[in-house]
């Protein structure tokens, strides 16, 4: 569903105040918002992976930046706000973004929010094809974040 006021989208136009601790300082030239406010310390570990990554050319976390995605729940409509929005380098001319998730333990909830962008909206926004070539993965384990990003470059998986 796109906003009508800003139907593409951007970092642009992200300015909130936070009074939240938890935050991690940015590197510039990898992420637009100077600082990632940060719902768990995996977020932190998956900061770090995106920063040190050389085939990632920007990342941002999805805060103010009001990017959703509906769903269902035993039949009632949700609103999906993933972490993470990742540009990346996977060999193609133009980049990949990918919708990235940290998550632990997977309650119901986040297995519906997994399949509907995994079955229904990343193949549905890269056959619509204005936006670009889009994926989704779920990072679950913060000790091997690095080599699931490593592993999806190399898994020939991503849209062309």
């Amino acid at each position: 569903l796109l906003d009508p006021y800003n139907p593409r989208g951007s970092t642009r136009f992200v300015d909130f105040v936070t009074s939240r601790a938890e935050r991690w300082k940015t590197a510039a030239d990898k992420c637009p918002i100077n600082w990632v406010v940060l719902d768990s310390a995996w977020e932190a570990q998956l900061c770090g992976v995106l920063e040190a990554h050389p085939r990632v050319l920007a990342y941002a976390k999805n805060h103010g930046l009001y990017f959703e995605v509906p769903y269902r729940l035993a039949g009632q409509p949700r609103r999906y706000r993933p972490d993470f929005l990742v540009r990346l380098d996977d060999g193609h001319p133009d980049p990949l973004t990918l919708v990235a998730e940290v998550k632990g333990f997977q309650r119901q909830d986040a297995k519906e929010k997994a399949s509907t962008m995994a079955n229904f909206w990343v193949p549905g926004v890269n056959a619509l094809g204005s936006f670009g070539r889009w994926a989704f993965a779920e990072f679950t384990d913060p000790h091997t974040m690095k080599d699931e990003l490593d592993r999806l470059l190399a898994s020939g998986r991503l849209p062309a």
